[in-house]
C-alpha cells in the first residue's frame, strides 16, 4: 500500500492531525507538509530490472504537484540506473512512467506526458536517445486504475502493442429527463461506471508504423501478446452492458499483432475468469467446471488438459517451459456466505501445472495461517516467484520454487510487493515498506540473505523517529479472538501517560508492516494511536463495532499507559461505525467523522442500484430489502440513535461527494443539533469523498480543525483562536 495512498484504500477514515509534541521530544514535528513531501512510486511504475539485470527502471511522483495528491495517475519522473550507481532521469522537462524492457534488455518503453497528452516512446539503452512512437493521445486523470494496460513487446523486440486511451465522454445535465422504472440503468450510478475506452495499436520500433488492432475504441480490461508476438488477445466489456452495475459482461477477442485480420471472438461467448495464451501461442487455456481446458485458437478441438482444476483461480502466470500457475482458493476458506460482501478472504494456495501432462499440483496447500500472492515467473520458465504472509504475525516471505524445489529466499517484516526477476532469475527487485519506513526499491542478488536497497525516494525522512506498532490480542463481546494495533510515542509508560485516538474501519492488523502516515502524526503530536479489528457479522454492523471496538479500548486502557481519555475516528464505512459507538456507547471523549452514513434507509433509496447494492448485501450486509428487513434498517442507522449521543463529534463532509452523498452528514449533524447535543459540521465545497484529493488546502485546513477538536476535547486545553466552522 501506497503511503499518501493509503487514505484513499481506507476509503479514507485515516485523518491526520498535527499537534504539540511531547516536551521532552528533540525531533521536530511530523508535519502536514512533511505528508505532502512523501514521494511514492507511480503505480505500475515499480522498479523493474532489464532482463541481463544491468539496469533498473522505475517512475517517482513529483510531490511538488497539488494535483498528485491521492491520484490514481500521478504525475511522476522516470529515471534509470545501474544498481551501484545514481540514477538518471529520461525525458527531463516532461513526465514520464509506465518502464517495460525489451526482451534484450536494449531498449526502453515507456509513457512520457506533456500538456495533457501520452506519448509512447522508446529509450535506447546504448545511445542515450529518445525516439517518438506513434501520435500522442489523451493522458489518463480518471480515478479507475489501469496497471494492466501497459505497453508489451513482441519475443522479437521489434513491436510494441499498447493501449490508447478515449476518455469518457462528459455526463449530460439535459434541462429534463424521464426515468422508467423498467429502466436497465439508474442516472445515479453514472459516476461510478468506468466509460473509459481505448484503442489497441501496434507500432514498428523501427520504421514507426503503427495499426490500429480494433476498428473502433473498446471497453478494454486486459490484453496480452502471444509468446511468439503473432497475436494479441484482450478481454472487453460487451456494449450492451457496459453501464450495468455489477452486471457487466465480458468476451475475449483474438486479433493477429500486425493487424492485417479484424477482432474474431473466442469461446462462443463464454467468459471464464480468465483466458491465456498457451506456451506454443496455438492454443488458449482457460478454466471451466473444475478442470483445465485448452481450445486452438482458430476456436476449434477444445479438450480437457488438466482434470480436478481448482474451483475459483486467479492471477494465471504461463512459463516459457511449459508451466502454469495460478493462485487457488481453498476449499472451506474465505467469508461463510459468499453472498454477502466481506473483507474476509479465501486461502489462496499456489497451484502448479504441467500442461502436456495434465498434472495439478497444489505447491503450497499443506501450510496452515499463510496467505499466498504476486506469482511472477522468471523469463526463461525456470523460476517461479511468489509471496507468502503469515496471518498471525504477518511476516512476509519470498520464495523461489525451481526444479520442484521450494524454498523461502528473504523473510522480513516488510509489507514486500511488485515482484520483478532478471530474465535468469539470478537477480530479483521488489518494493517493501515497513512501519517505520514507506516504500523503497531493493535488490536480491544470488547466495545473499539481505537485499540492498536500490532507491532512495525521501532521504528527508531521516530526521524523523517513526514508532512501529504493538501488536496485542484481545476478544470481541462473543468471545472472537482479534488483534489490535497501538502506536505510542516515545516514553509512554504508567508516568506518561498518553490519550489515544481510535481509526475504526475492519480488519487493520494486516497492515502491520505498512506505513501508515495518520499514525505517526499522531505519535509525533503525543496521542496513541489504536487500530482494531472489527469482525462483522451480517444484519448486525452497529453492533459489531460495539463489540469489538470497545474491547479493544478497554484492553489498552488496562495499560496502564494512556490518560483515560480516547477519541473515535473514521470514514465512510468508519464514519457510520464511529456514529454507531458514539450513539451506543460514552467511552469516546471525542469524535472526528468524515463522510459517515447515518440512514440506512435513505442510502438505499438515494436513487442508485450500486447504494441498493452496498445496503443489502456489501458493506452495509443488511441482507434484504427495507420492507424485509425494517428492524435491522433501523438499528443499523445512527440517524435513529441520535438521542443517544453524549459524544462531542465534528462530522466532515464534502458537498461533491458522490460516493457517500452530502445529505447523509447533513441528516446526523441535523438531528444532533435539534437535540443540542455538541456537534460541528465542516463542509468543504469542492471536496469529493476522500475530502483531500487533489488539494493542498483542504489537506493542511482538516489537519488544522481536526488536531483543534483533540486538543479540545482529549487534552482539554482549546487555542481559544479555533477557525470558524464555515467559510
Amino acid at each position: 500500500m501506497k503511503t499518501l495512498r493509503t487514505l484513499a484504500v481506507f476509503i479514507s477514515g485515516a485523518l491526520l492531525f498535527p499537534g504539540l509534541l511531547l516536551a521532552q521530544s528533540a525531533q521536530p514535528p511530523f508535519s502536514a507538509q512533511d505528508m505532502l513531501d512523501i514521494i511514492e512510486f507511480v503505480p505500475g511504475s515499480e522498479p523493474s530490472p532489464s532482463p541481463d539485470g544491468a539496469w533498473i527502471a522505475y517512475a517517482m511522483t513529483d510531490p511538488a504537484l497539488e494535483s498528485n495528491i491521492l491520484a490514481v495517475h500521478p504525475n511522476g519522473f522516470l529515471l534509470v540506473k545501474k544498481p551501484a550507481t545514481a540514477p538518471v532521469r529520461l525525458a527531463p522537462g516532461d513526465y514520464a512512467d509506465t518502464p517495460v524492457w525489451s526482451p534484450d534488455g536494449s531498449k526502453l518503453a515507456f509513457f512520457r506526458a506533456r500538456k495533457g497528452q501520452s506519448q509512447l516512446c522508446v529509450w535506447t539503452a546504448a545511445t542515450g536517445k529518445v525516439q517518438e512512437l506513434g501520435e500522442s493521445f489523451p493522458k489518463d486523470d480518471s480515478l479507475w486504475p489501469s496497471e494492466e494496460l501497459a505497453p508489451e513487446w513482441t519475443s522479437g523486440g521489434t513491436v510494441i502493442v499498447y493501449p490508447v486511451l478515449t476518455p469518457a465522454p462528459p455526463q449530460p445535465d439535459s434541462e429534463w429527463q424521464l426515468v422508467h422504472s423498467t429502466d436497465a440503468t439508474m442516472p445515479g450510478d453514472a459516476p461510478f461506471l468506468d466509460m473509459r475506452k481505448w484503442t489497441l495499436v501496434s507500432v514498428d520500433v523501427n520504421t514507426n508504423k503503427t495499426h490500429a488492432l480494433v476498428p473502433q475504441p473498446v471497453s478494454l480490461t486486459r490484453f496480452a501478446i502471444a509468446p511468439d508476438g503473432s497475436r494479441v488477445l484482450f478481454r472487453a466489456i460487451t456494449p450492451e452492458t457496459l453501464a450495468l452495475f455489477r452486471h457487466e459482461q465480458s468476451r475475449d477477442w483474438v486479433v493477429p499483432t500486425d493487424g492485417s485480420q479484424p477482432p474474431q471472438a473466442v469461446l462462443d461467448g463464454r467468459s471464464p475468469a480468465w483466458v491465456v495464451f498457451s506456451p506454443n501461442s496455438h492454443e488458449l487455456l482457460f478454466p471451466e467446471k473444475e478442470t483445465l481446458r485448452s481450445i486452438e485458437v482458430s476456436g476449434g478441438n477444445e479438450k480437457v488438459v488438466g482434470d480436478k482444476f481448482p474451483k475459483k483461480t486467479k492471477n494465471p502466470r504461463v512459463s516459457s517451459s511449459g508451466m502454469l500457475g495460478v493462485l487457488a482458493a481453498r476449499p472451506g476458506t474465505g467469508a461463510p456466505d459468499e453472498k454477502m460482501y466481506s473483507i474476509i478472504e479465501p486461502t489462496w494456495d499456489v497451484v502448479l501445472v504441467q500442461l502436456g501432462q495434465g498434472a495439478v499440483h497444489a505447491l503450497t496447500e499443506s501450510e496452515k495461517g499463510f496467505q499466498n500472492s504476486d506469482l511472477v515467473w522468471s523469463g526463461d520458465g525456470r523460476a517461479l516467484f511468489y509471496r507468502s504472509v503469515d496471518e498471525n504475525t504477518y511476516r512476509e516471505t519470498l520464495h523461489r520454487w525451481q526444479g520442484g524445489e521450494d524454498r523461502s529466499v528473504y523473510s522480513a517484516d516488510r509489507s514486500i510487493h511488485a515482484l520483478a526477476p532478471s530474465h535468469d532469475s539470478s537477480l530479483l527487485i521488489f518494493t517493501a515498506m515497513s512501519a517505520t519506513a514507506p516504500d523503497d526499491g531493493y535488490l536480491l542478488e544470488p547466495g545473499k540473505s539481505e537485499p540492498s536497497r536500490v532507491t532512495d525516494l525521501n532521504p528527508q525522512l531521516a530526521r524523523f523517529t517513526f514508532q512501529a506498532p504493538r501488536m496485542f490480542r484481545f476478544y470481541s463481546a462473543h468471545g472472537d479472538p482479534l488483534q489490535g494495533m497501538l502506536y505510542l510515542p516515545p516514553g509512554t509508560d504508567a508516568n506518561r501517560q498518553v490519550p489515544v485516538v481510535t481509526y475504526v474501519y475492519e480488519k487493520l492488523s494486516q497492515f502491520k508492516n505498512r506505513f501508515e502516515p495518520d499514525a505517526q502524526w499522531h505519535v509525533a503530536q503525543g496521542y496513541g494511536y489504536l487500530m482494531p479489528d472489527v469482525l462483522v457479522r451480517p444484519g448486525f454492523l452497529s453492533e459489531a463495532y460495539v463489540t469489538s471496538v470497545i474491547p479493544a479500548v478497554n484492553a489498552v486502557r488496562a495499560m496502564n499507559l494512556t490518560t483515560g481519555r480516547f477519541g473515535i475516528t473514521g470514514g465512510s464505512l468508519g464514519g457510520i461505525a464511529g456514529l454507531s459507538l458514539i450513539a451506543r456507547s460514552d467511552i469516546f471523549a471525542a469524535a472526528v467523522l468524515r463522510a459517515p452514513p447515518s440512514d440506512f434507509f435513505s442510502t438505499w433509496a438515494d436513487g442508485r442500484d450500486r447504494d441498493i447494492w452496498t445496503i443489502e448485501t456489501g458493506q452495509g450486509r443488511a441482507g434484504g430489502t427495507p420492507w424485509d428487513h425494517r428492524d435491522t434498517y433501523i438499528e443499523n442507522s445512527p440517524f435513529f440513535q441520535a438521542d443517544r449521543v453524549h459524544t462531542p463529534v465534528l462530522i466532515v463532509h464534502g458537498k461533491a461527494d458522490f460516493t457517500v452523498p452530502f445529505q447523509q452528514g447533513l441528516m446526523m449533524f441535523s438531528a444532533l443539533r435539534a437535540l443540542h447535543r455538541t456537534a460541528d459540521f465542516l463542509i468543504y465545497r469542492d471536496a469529493e469523498h476522500s475530502i483531500v484529493r487533489g488539494s493542498r488546502f483542504r489537506f493542511i485546513d482538516l489537519h488544522e480543525r481536526t488536531l483543534d477538536w483533540w486538543k479540545r476535547y482529549l487534552r482539554g486545553s482549546s487555542t481559544g483562536n479555533e477557525k470558524p466552522s464555515a467559510h
